[in-house]
């Protein structure tokens, strides 16, 4: 039997115009062509990599077009048939290490050579591109409905304007190919359209997993944690302690269902990333690094970083937790989660150009509620001036840093130095400070908040 336009009692004439969202079906296709095309500009931001030559002649630091992808496919194995974790240790959590193998598994049919090693680095991209189109469209479906607890109809401005900051921001594209953190954004991005729609169980299963592909998205939980307590304390209609226990229970069964199999196969080459990450020194973009140029601590000494990096991120955390406990509206949870991301990220020994794939649909959530939009999209456009400053100045530092340890050279003639390296390093750090400012200010405000 056909539904009729006039078959209220079915919901067909109800359910069908909010569905398309007055148009909410034009308006997820408009954020899916929006991704399409941040996608195909991060793929041609390889371009001088993918099919000028630079990754074969050692040009991918003058260009900025480096990827992790194409030289890991080498230097794993996969290209040889080498099975992530069981055959060789792998430095990325499993969902990463299993992505890795698909793409290689798929492209093996293929003659060996540089034209399979390119066509793995495609279907990567490919596949990164849709986690990019995912995490997009989630991201304008959640600020459309006004946050992670609006109940409102889907507002179109506010899902494109979102959505689209997510597909286009220009360190968005820059870094998308980096690496594979597209693919935990999507899955962390998932999981929040779940949480808001109250599928709890769905959503720590989307969120146990990304956090199976990057680490980053198990820091939600500290927020959510803190913003349960404050329900039990406040009773201010926030989540109860049951969604915080069902998310957490969802995650933790998803994230041991694919890293149990593993462990129990390889638990050395299992615990390699938890080892790497625990022994790595001071890395690019990392502020110790600045300071330790100019003299002012100690970067070599491991344990020291290590907990330096430990207690500022416990302190930061901490300030965080009496933020969304004490401030006199109840933050979102987005805007917690942004800030402890940021504050992750700029107490860390490692900041790579990607990881502000992390933050960008964070802080188009975290977008200010009472403050003057002028000033917000001032302060959004200096955040995204400093980290293209940094793309490109990293990039240009590794290139000095390559020809001055190079013998054959009569001196380090390219790229960027130190000087010039850290204050790019030192201005992002400021940017993102910035944007946790202002976030911090709009917890705190008490005045009428924008729809």
């Amino acid at each position: 039997m056909t539904a009729t336009p006039d078959a209220r009692a079915g919901g067909v004439e109800a359910a069908g115009p909010r569905y398309m969202f007055t148009g909410s079906g034009r308006i997820g296709l408009w954020l899916t062509a929006l991704g399409a095309v941040g996608a195909v500009l991060a793929y041609l931001a390889k371009w001088q990599c993918r099919f000028g030559g630079a990754w074969i002649e050692g040009g991918q630091y003058t260009y900025g077009c480096y990827s992790d992808v194409f030289p890991l496919y080498y230097r794993d194995g996969l290209g040889e048939g080498a099975v992530p974790y069981l055959d060789v240790a792998t430095e990325y959590p499993v969902l990463t290490g299993g992505l890795m193998f698909a793409m290689a598994r798929s492209v093996s049919w293929m003659p060996e050579g540089l034209g399979r090693a390119f066509a793995y680095f495609d279907l990567t991209a490919a596949v990164l591109g849709v986690c990019l189109i995912v995490a997009v469209v989630g991201t304008g479906y959640i600020a459309g409905r006004g946050g992670l607890d609006g109940d409102r109809d889907l507002r179109p401005s506010a899902a494109l304007l979102a959505g689209g900051f997510v597909a286009l921001a220009p360190a968005a594209v820059l870094t998308g190919l980096i690496n594979w953190d597209l693919l935990a954004v999507a899955l962390l991005v998932s999981g929040l359209v779940c949480y808001s729609r109250g599928r709890m169980w769905a959503a720590g299963a989307l969120i146990g997993l990304a956090t199976a592909a990057k680490f980053y998205p198990f820091l939600l939980f500290g927020p959510l944690f803190v913003l349960t307590v404050r329900e039990l304390w406040r009773k201010e209609g926030g989540p109860p302690a049951a969604d915080f226990l069902r998310v957490l229970a969802g995650a933790a069964a998803a994230w041991a269902a694919v890293n149990l199999p593993v462990y129990l196969a390889a638990p050395h080459n299992w615990a390699t990333f938890f080892r790497f990450s625990q022994e790595r020194g001071t890395d690019w973009g990392s502020v110790y690094y600045a300071l330790g140029g100019y003299g002012l601590f100690d970067s070599g000494d491991l344990d020291l970083v290590n907990a330096t990096g430990t207690g500022t991120l416990v302190l930061a955390c901490a300030a965080i937790a009496l933020l969304g406990l004490l401030a006199r509206r109840r933050p979102p949870l987005e805007q917690l989660v942004f800030l402890v991301v940021a504050a992750f990220l700029m107490t860390n020994k490692v900041w790579s150009p990607q990881f502000v794939l992390w933050l960008v649909p964070l802080a188009a959530l975290a977008w200010p509620r009472t403050v003057r939009p002028g000033v917000a999209a001032a302060v959004f456009v200096l955040w995204q001036a400093a980290e293209v400053c940094y793309f490109l100045g990293i990039w240009q530092h590794l290139l000095y840093v390559s020809h001055e340890g190079d013998p054959s050279s009569a001196g380090p003639s390219e790229g960027l130095p130190f000087e010039g390296y850290a204050l790019v390093l030192l201005g992002r750090f400021g940017a993102v400070a910035a944007l946790c400012a202002l976030t911090v200010v709009d917890c705190l405000r008490t005045g009428r908040r924008r729809p």
